[in-house]
């Protein structure tokens, strides 16, 4: 039986490690966090070739950790990050929905999250990619823990607007152009608008941006939590310049490709690095698959996309790579939920 409430993050215990032994420890942890990434979409979990290309190191971390075939979360995004973030379902901070009618929205400087509980137990914490747990004063990723934060606010169908021809700005709260941020040393700017093209290569960068926190942090000897939120697979679906067109089976396939590699990127740094003996790495998403015409995913056996009370909205790939563990290859089924990670 296997109790991932001793899973780690923030006083992250795995598998019996005991709080006192993992602070004085203190390994690395990296968690990446997709974006409406169905259950079927890796090869782990029958997905990869039949969704358009392999995932081999997407699949290579799974044979050498342990997989949750009944890993749960919230059923939007704003929801689940806030479940993620806090340890509590999304209704318990505020943040049961995404924010559609109200222009403020999002953590309130009372909650405790995973990069404040980490920082006071002497980690750096960065973060890089989509928040979309507020977007005004007091609410970004720097004013709820993380020392450095490199992404957008909210979701990347924003990028779009300031090329849509209905697009006036001014007219509404959020006819806005959405902006890149980046926020180190107390400082935040916004560092560029973030237009369609910029979309297409967020990822890219956002993955270059947490290697090079990773090696800052190693050069300086101190533990380092990197969380990743990557903007794919949530619509639109298109890969970056690098692997448009990688597969020949379409800007789906493309981006299962893109996501693969840069999940292999951060891998083979935090092996460069001299650290994976000591690094946690976790893999998971925040929602089941999109359900817009053109973007669907696929939830493999369950029903319902995300957006729904359906298990295909609800159940998402889940590993976990912990060097103190003999889980190797390893999976459960026993139903666990995004809340237990913290």
């Amino acid at each position: 039986m296997i109790n991932t409430k001793a899973l780690a993050l923030s006083l992250l215990v795995f598998m019996g490690t005991s709080v006192a032994t993992l602070a004085q420890d203190k390994p690395n942890i990296v968690l990446v966090f997709l974006d409406n990434f169905g259950w079927g979409e890796p090869g782990f979990n029958g997905g990869g070739i039949i969704r358009g290309t392999a995932t081999p190191r997407m699949d290579t971390l799974a044979s050498e950790g342990l997989r949750l075939t009944n890993f749960n979360v919230e059923a939007q995004c704003t929801p689940s990050r806030a479940a993620l973030l806090t340890g509590r379902h999304g209704v318990r901070s505020g943040n049961g929905s995404v924010p559609i009618s109200t222009f403020t929205y999002g953590l309130t400087q009372w909650e405790y999250t995973m990069p404040e509980m980490l920082g006071d137990a002497g980690y750096v914490t960065g973060m890089f990619g989509k928040w979309h747990l507020g977007h005004t004063d007091g609410r970004y990723p720097t004013d709820q823990g993380f020392d450095e934060w490199y992404g957008i606010p909210n979701s990347s169908d924003e990028s779009i607007w300031v090329t849509d021809e209905d697009f006036q700005e001014g007219s509404h709260p959020y006819a806005v152009p959405e902006h890149v941020f980046h926020g180190r040393d107390g400082k935040l700017e916004k560092v560029k608008i973030y237009g369609p093209e910029e979309g297409l290569e967020m990822d890219g960068e956002i993955t270059e941006m947490a290697i090079d926190f990773m090696k800052r942090s190693v050069e300086k000897g101190k533990p380092f939590f990197a969380f990743l939120p990557y903007t794919q697979t949530h619509g639109p679906v298109k890969p970056g310049a690098e692997f448009r067109g990688h597969t020949g089976n379409g800007s789906w396939a493309d981006v299962l490709a893109q996501t693969d590699a840069y999940v292999g990127r951060l891998l083979d740094s935090i092996d460069e690095l001299g650290v994976a003996d000591n690094t946690i790495f976790i893999f998971t998403a925040d929602n089941g698959p999109e359900m817009t015409p053109g973007h669907h995913g696929w939830s493999g056996p369950w029903r319902g996309s995300y957006f729904t009370g359906l298990e295909g909205s609800l159940r998402v790939p889940f590993l976990i790579r912990c060097p103190s563990n003999n889980e190797k290859g390893r999976g459960s089924n026993e139903n666990e939920h995004e809340i237990d990670l913290i």
